[in-house]
């Protein structure tokens, strides 16, 4: 290899906050050295890894290669440490759990309280990085487990069923379509409509009840996060289709209300994926396990 860790940390840095000044503060040395261990990089490498764009450092189209595989490589390097410290000092193991699509954790407090395989062995993290990409951080080893209400079809990845959930709308308690005993399609064209994603994901709304409808929607606005959807429709900006489950909490406290979609409900099925290679880590395992039968007690329908 030509560069060394300290290349690698260099062009993380650069590649996130855009100049050498506040990578310098990021990893804690001169503004110089940082200019100087650059330099150094594109003499092993033989070429500009970044162009000036006024104050900034833009990446030239190589450089933009080596960021992303240090973003991405990093990580793991940190994570191949901590285990390592974790394991020579006889500590946990650590498992990390993530949410796809919804940031619901709702029912994390009782998981913990009931786990009957002793915490000193295994610690438990919940990454909420793997809300937007839930496949990827599983592969990549970023996450161990996922909860997703989205089945996976990749080889390289157990699902297996959760809990059993439905697609709901979503809207302020007092707006006209929360007294309904369902909707239909079209009592949505006149709203304003809120979703996480304009991809038309499998199973979900848009394929299984807004395109077969044959209407179009025409007040459509993206916001990321689920959990910003719901603070918007409390104060009656919009109106959503969303997982029961998932928002039970808000639900509950009357903060939304839920409305069926149709006459015979829009099931959804929650899913338990980890990696098909980590069938023998008694920890991922034992953790899975736990997960499937809790769920199964305290969250089935």
């Amino acid at each position: 290899m030509r560069l060394e860790i300290r290349h690698w940390q260099l062009l993380d840095a650069i590649g996130k906050y855009g100049s050498l000044g506040a990578a310098a503060n990021v990893l804690g040395v001169t503004q110089p050295a940082m200019s100087h261990r650059l330099a150094e990089a594109e003499r092993r490498l033989g070429g500009a890894i970044f162009e000036r764009d006024g104050r900034k450092l833009k990446p030239t189209p190589a450089g933009q290669a080596l960021i992303q595989t240090a973003s991405s490589v990093l990580p793991e390097l940190s994570r191949a440490e901590d285990e390592f410290e974790r394991t020579a000092a006889n500590a946990s193991h650590l498992v990390r759990v993530g949410m796809a699509q919804y940031s619901a954790y709702h029912w994390v407090p009782g998981f913990l309280k009931s786990l009957a395989f002793c915490r000193e062995k295994v610690q438990i993290d919940f990454v909420a990085a793997a809300t937007r990409e839930a496949e990827v951080t599983l592969i990549t080893g970023k996450t161990d487990i996922i909860i997703s209400p989205a089945r996976s079809e990749n080889p390289l990845l157990d699902c297996k069923p959760l809990i059993r959930d439905e697609l709901v709308l979503i809207t302020h308690p007092e707006h006209a379509l929360a007294s309904k005993p369902w909707i239909e399609a079209q009592d949505l064209v006149d709203e304003d409509y809120l979703t996480y994603s304009l991809d038309a994901l499998p199973g979900f709304e848009y394929e299984r009840f807004i395109r077969p409808s044959g209407i179009r929607i025409p007040h459509i606005q993206m916001v990321e996060m689920t959990d910003a959807i719901v603070e918007m429709i409390a104060v009656d900006l919009g109106v959503s289709i969303l997982s029961r489950w998932a928002l039970k909490r808000s639900i509950k406290q009357a903060l939304v209300a839920a409305v069926s979609v149709t006459k015979h409900g829009l099931p959804l099925t929650w899913y338990i994926i980890s990696r098909k290679q980590d069938g023998k880590n008694e920890a991922i395992k034992t953790t899975a396990e736990s997960l499937q039968q809790w769920f199964l007690v305290n969250e089935s329908s």
